[in-house]
């Protein structure tokens, strides 16, 4: 099998695929960009060359792909350079802080002919997609609608990164666009309208810690996500999925699907539904367990990309659909922002 090389800029969340890289016999990491002491001792515990300018990285290193996981106004500047320079990138969601800037990261690959991948890693996981399969095998009838929570309290210490306190650094942009991801993902449909309501209550930073929305999505299905990254509660992705070992688990569903013939909930996918000669709620409901496998979703990504430049595979989450991913968090802050529901057919722009 072909060895492909790789590079990484940043090594905060680019730090798990700077490790998984190393441990797998196809990619060679030839280098990292980062800046301060834990770059330079997470550099040396690779044994990779740092770059404190991811510029320079860029232009001094020859690589098949990088892994832009920089702070998300940079990923422009930087899938440029890489484009220019025919190097295919996985770009760390979401795609870009703006649609602008997003779908000028999708023209500039597609100009120099490169690969984009955009890093919704949800989608690799084996959980996500026994939920899809579920709902696409029919077994819940026609879905009716979702019901999506991610409330819990992030540490005092994370808020230390000023970011994190202004405009697009709240919850919706860090944690929300992976459920409208993943919502978009299992139900195979997209988001005609958008309802919603934020607030700063708990922090009264400049960024919401809280919002409740309402989506209408095609073939009429309704959906009520609730987000809130202050809240003691364990009903969130993270916390219940036992995919990433620094968070504490909880034996907790974080999403229920709701159909005609059925209804599920996710991660312990337990099945719901009546004998079909005993339909109503007068009958008794039946519960299944159905099965699941774990996995880990960021490595089965890096090694989808690692096909991806062996161009044996191409890429599972497109940049298009990336951006379709960011308009409805655009809607969202648009929603709230001007009181209104927002129609998704019309075209989005951010604010």
């Amino acid at each position: 099998m072909k060895k492909v090389k790789i590079a990484i800029l940043g090594l905060n969340q680019g730090y798990k695929f700077a490790v998984d890289a190393m441990t797998m016999p196809d990619v060679e990491l030839v280098a990292v960009a980062g800046f301060g002491e834990q770059a330079e001792e997470r550099a040396r515990e690779l044994g990779v060359q740092l770059f404190n300018d991811y510029k320079d990285l860029i232009h001094n290193c020859h690589v098949d792909g990088i892994i832009i996981t920089l702070p998300n106004e940079l990923h422009l500047d930087a899938v440029k350079l890489c484009a220019a320079k025919g190097i295919h990138v996985l770009v760390e969601k979401p795609i870009a802080s703006t649609i602008e800037d997003g779908q000028e990261i999708i023209e500039q690959c597609k100009k120099h002919n490169v690969e984009l991948l955009v890093g919704h890693h949800r989608r690799f996981s084996s959980k996500v997609r026994r939920l899809k399969e579920v709902i696409d095998s029919g077994v819940l009838g026609d879905i009716v609608g979702v019901n999506m929570l991610c409330t819990l309290a992030k540490n005092h210490d994370y808020f230390s990164e000023p970011w994190r306190l202004e405009k697009g650094g709240g919850p919706l942009l860090i944690n929300g666009i992976h459920e409208v991801d993943t919502l978009r993902y299992i139900t195979g449909s997209e988001i005609k309208s958008v309802y919603a309501v934020t607030n700063n209550r708990i922090r009264g930073n400049k960024v919401e810690d809280t919002a409740s929305v309402t989506f209408e999505m095609d073939q009429g299905i309704l959906v009520n996500y609730f987000i809130s990254d202050g809240t003691p509660s364990p009903w969130a992705y993270d916390l219940n999925a036992w995919e990433i070992a620094k968070y504490t688990q909880f034996n907790g569903d974080c999403y229920q699907v709701f159909g005609t013939k059925g209804s599920v909930t996710f991660p312990s996918m337990k099945l719901y539904r009546y004998e079909q000669e005993e339909l109503g709620w007068l009958s008794h409901i039946k519960e299944e367990h159905l099965y699941i496998t774990d996995n880990d979703p960021a490595r089965e990504e890096l090694v989808h990309f690692s096909a991806i430049l062996r161009q044996e595979e191409k890429p599972y989450v497109t940049g298009e659909d990336a951006l379709e991913t960011l308009k409805v968090i655009s809607a969202i802050k648009r929603s709230a922002e001007e009181k209104q529901n927002i129609i998704m057919d019309k075209q989005m722009v951010t604010k």
